[in-house]
């Protein structure tokens, strides 16, 4: 039998690579802070240190994706995320290490890089520039000095249904599915490469099942400007010609380019038509 403990199970990527999961031969031991009635969920806070007892009494396992982590888009304090972001992966690097376990984490493309960067390749410097970016620095360091069988993903933006609101394109999802025109604000000409959370998912179990190595960059496999995907939401999901215009600042190109050894995500085009789809087949 192949066991996966996934941390932040309950979270907008979590719950997509759990669905997953699911349908494949590996047993899963959630780790969700708040229940979620998941089979065989544990409750773990990682702002409690104590959670290292209970992590170190978990039952043989094969792999861990940490996924969990206190976001920082409100600036919280390096002392706030300490022990959720740096703490906690020393001490799941540590249990991966002892088991034997390949550790696959999340970090982020762009905040260990740094926020303004336009295009981020492999060979771009890492500059973090605020405290949430220093602190998965930090967690991708210390994976790094363990000696534990690691993957570090450093995932650019990721968008779905209920997906994050500090991404608009999730929250222009998330207002045509109520039925309501999204904003487009400027030209809409800034370009993007976003991944929908399934294949993200999807390049999750590749890992898993090939055991990947290394540090790679996680990305759509597809550039789109904000106008292409606002049209594109409008057309496949309310049926009308265009969003809503306003005047203000449409922002600057970031690309992300997607590392050659993982598999590549659909195109923007196609996953909102598997929205639509879920949509329609009432399951979301």
């Amino acid at each position: 039998m192949k066991r996966v403990v996934v941390t932040g199970a309950s979270g907008f990527i979590g719950s997509a690579l759990i669905k997953l999961l699911s349908s494949t031969d590996w047993d899963v031991i959630p780790f969700v802070r708040n229940s979620i009635s998941h089979d065989n969920e544990v409750i773990m806070d990682f702002r409690d240190p104590g959670f290292v007892n209970d992590l170190n009494s978990l039952p043989e396992v094969n792999a861990v994706v940490h996924l969990a982590a206190m976001p920082g888009f409100d600036q919280p304090s390096m002392e706030l995320l300490f022990e959720p972001n740096v703490f906690s992966t020393a001490a799941i690097a540590q249990f991966a290490l002892k088991r034997e376990a390949y550790l696959l984490f999340s970090s982020g493309a762009v905040i260990v890089c740094g926020t303004k960067k336009s295009c981020i390749t492999a060979e771009t410097k890492l500059e973090p520039d605020t405290n949430y970016g220093y602190s998965k620095w930090l967690a991708e360091e210390i994976i790094k000095m363990s000696n534990a069988n690691y993957c570090i993903l450093r995932i650019g933006g990721v968008f779905g249904v209920n997906g994050p609101c500090h991404l608009s394109l999730n929250k222009s999802i998330d207002r045509a599915l109520r039925g309501v025109r999204p904003v487009m604000y400027g030209d809409g000409m800034l370009k993007r490469n976003y991944l929908y959370v399934k294949d993200l998912a999807s390049i999750f179990l590749f890992c898993l099942e090939n055991r990947i190595n290394g540090t790679h960059l996680v990305s759509g496999s597809y550039a789109n400007t904000m106008y292409e995907m606002l049209h594109t939401i409008c057309d496949l999901l309310l049926d009308c010609d265009a969003p809503e215009l306003r005047d203000g600042d449409s922002g600057s190109d970031q690309i992300i380019e997607h590392s050659q050894a993982l598999p590549k995500g659909r195109s923007f085009e196609d996953a909102v038509c598997d929205i639509k789809k879920d949509v329609e087949d009432d399951v979301l």
